[in-house]
């Protein structure tokens, strides 16, 4: 989220944020089951970005996206959402970000939320190349992208019964001989971060969120 507003700040956007009112979306509680504690998260967050005027919101969460733009829309919501990689995508085209291109080899992990739910996956890698991304793409990307491991609830679960899916994608991301796995989604990376503990690799993987990597390149003034 630090990263995010720097790069507006860099970009000459001004941000908001509901500081303290702001809550969690619910969609983790929901996906766990529990109905009812969602939408009163649901009800109150729609009623505090009411309350601001608020035109539009970026979320730098693909599981934030997709449920205030989707799940909401049934409790009356209609302010306009956009995921961060979007919106950045855009401000790159227009030449609004300051940054500057340096050369790196990387692996990209398609989030669940942004490529199969909403069609999301060009975005993410036209940021990456404005920034000197070199993608070495796992087989299993885009719409045929794997799980983290953190959908439906499961990162608040542990699991116990064969491998852990968070390891099995780091093992993916290790076969591309890519130093970096690149993600733009909190869920994906705390898991990737575990996985890369749990599979002894962290002398050769390291997981980032794909803001940071903006956030190294920007000119500063």
């Amino acid at each position: 989220a630090k990263n995010f507003v720097e790069i507006c700040n860099a970009s000459g956007i001004k941000v908001g944020i509901l500081g303290k009112e702001e809550k969690c979306c619910g969609e983790p509680i929901r996906k766990m089951g529990n109905e009812y504690l969602y939408q009163e998260l649901a009800k109150e967050n729609i009623h505090n970005i009411g309350k601001y005027n608020v035109l539009k919101i970026v979320t730098t969460c693909p599981h934030c996206f997709n449920t205030l733009n989707k799940d909401y829309r049934d409790l009356g919501f209609e302010t306009e959402v956009e995921h961060y990689t979007v919106f950045l995508d855009r401000l790159e085209k227009e030449n609004k970000i300051p940054m500057k291109e340096e050369a790196f080899d990387c692996t990209y992990h398609d989030s669940c939320y942004l490529v199969r739910h909403n069609d999301i996956d060009d975005q993410p890698r036209s940021l990456l190349n404005a920034a000197g991304a070199n993608i070495i793409e796992m087989d299993e990307s885009r719409k045929n992208t794997s799980c983290c491991g953190a959908g439906g609830g499961r990162i608040l679960a542990e699991e116990h019964l064969g491998t852990k899916i968070n390891i099995a994608r780091v093992n993916m991301a290790q076969e591309t001989g890519a130093p970096v796995l690149i993600s733009n989604c909190p869920f994906c990376l705390t898991m990737f971060e575990d996985g890369i503990k749990m599979a002894d690799c962290e002398d050769s993987l390291v997981v980032k969120d794909l803001s940071e990597i903006i956030v190294e390149r920007l000119r500063k003034k």
